[in-house]
């Protein structure tokens, strides 16, 4: 499917307000863990075709329809049901609620960045780290603009980073001389390419977590067990 393909069912006005409601007020089962579901069953199981959200993806369902759609409609529930389970503050969702409610340009441009970066998604748990990005954001942890740099910088993170990042963590985001010896520049490379990571120029060339990447594993990694 070409991106001027994807495009109108992305930002479709219908689809953006089906988010929004599902997203503060789901009605899908959040006992269901939908990362774990293959599109092969999504595409047979009748009653998750009949799901609103998944309805507004994928039209109506006919022989021919891009898989594409399919994989769209699961990152969906996905990140719909792992925002959910975050147990988010009452006092900001009902604020962030209110505000989506009564600015509709905010609402627009708030869900139309959250579809771009799902539909980017090539791995199901960037779809979860989204989501609880997005938790932050609601909670007023994350700035807009901190959630949308964060977010460009998960898309062009390798999965292959979780760990490193996680093992980052435990020693202040930082290797300097004092871990000199346990270097892995090959896990750096990937960072480094991400935007997440820089070398520190001194003496000794050390290595360490920007403030993006801090970020990223604080509000988005870290929730998670990947």
């Amino acid at each position: 499917m070409t991106e001027n393909e994807q495009m109108p069912t992305i930002i479709k006005t219908e689809l953006g307000k089906k988010f929004t409601d599902e997203i503060l007020n789901p009605s899908i089962d959040l006992g269901t863990d939908y990362a774990e579901i293959f599109i092969d069953d999504l595409m047979d199981n009748g009653l998750l075709k009949e799901i609103p959200i998944v309805k507004s993806v994928v039209g109506t369902i006919k022989a021919g329809i891009s898989i594409n759609q399919f994989w769209f409609a699961k990152k969906i529930l996905t990140f719909i049901r792992e925002f959910n389970l975050g147990n988010v503050d009452n006092k900001q969702r009902i604020k962030f609620q209110q505000k989506i409610n009564t600015n509709d340009k905010f609402r627009k441009k708030v869900v139309e960045q959250i579809m771009i970066f799902i539909d980017k998604h090539m791995e199901i748990n960037k779809t979860k780290i989204s989501a609880k990005l997005f938790q932050a954001f609601v909670e007023e942890n994350l700035t807009y603009e901190e959630f949308v740099s964060t977010n460009i910088c998960l898309d062009k993170l390798h999965p292959d980073s979780y760990s490193f990042i996680n093992y980052l963590a435990t020693i202040g985001y930082e290797i300097n001389h004092e871990f000199k010896n346990e270097r892995n520049f090959d896990a750096e490379s990937l960072l480094l390419t991400s935007g997440l990571a820089t070398e520190t120029s001194s003496f000794w060339h050390g290595f360490r977590l920007k403030n993006e990447g801090i970020k990223l594993y604080e509000y988005g990694i870290k929730p998670l067990t990947i």
